[in-house]
């Protein structure tokens, strides 16, 4: 587990916050590499059961990337509050974020992959699953979740 070291003071590390952070948003920026380089790159996600939900092709460099390697990380952010002071030494921000670090796995069984593209849409609006058509075989098939 990594510890925050530097305001150790404002962290938590309470899995109600941690999850009342990832619930108001829909972008991580999700950390991983990639031919030996560094990469991040904005992610919608969806959360459950303490998991985050990520969804795209089955041909999506990042997330086979983060299945080969299987190590990743995901930042989530939200600005609160911009703090100005007389002098720009003084000048920062107030922020809430969460940073989660873990491992990918392809979600594979038909009933949890459903279940896993229903948590991605009703994260980004509830109820909007049962006002969007069934997809089809094709498009099912061709998706990738972990």
């Amino acid at each position: 587990m990594n510890t925050v070291k530097r305001g150790a003071n404002r962290a938590t590390y309470d899995v109600e916050k941690i999850n009342s952070i990832l619930d108001a948003g829909f972008v991580g920026y999700v950390s991983y590499t990639y031919q030996g380089k560094a990469i991040a790159i904005p992610m919608a996600y969806g959360s459950r059961d303490n998991r985050i939900i990520f969804h795209g092709s089955n041909a999506n460099r990042m997330l086979t990337s983060l299945l080969a390697v299987k190590e990743m990380s995901m930042t989530v952010t939200h600005l609160d509050a911009l703090v100005m002071a007389r002098s720009g030494f003084h000048h920062s921000v107030n922020y809430r974020s969460v940073t989660l670090f873990g491992t990918a796995k392809k979600i594979e069984e038909i009933a949890d992959k459903n279940a896993a593209l229903l948590c991605f849409m009703e994260h980004r609006m509830k109820g909007r699953w049962d006002g969007i058509r069934k997809m089809n075989q094709q498009e099912f098939d061709r998706t990738l979740v972990d």
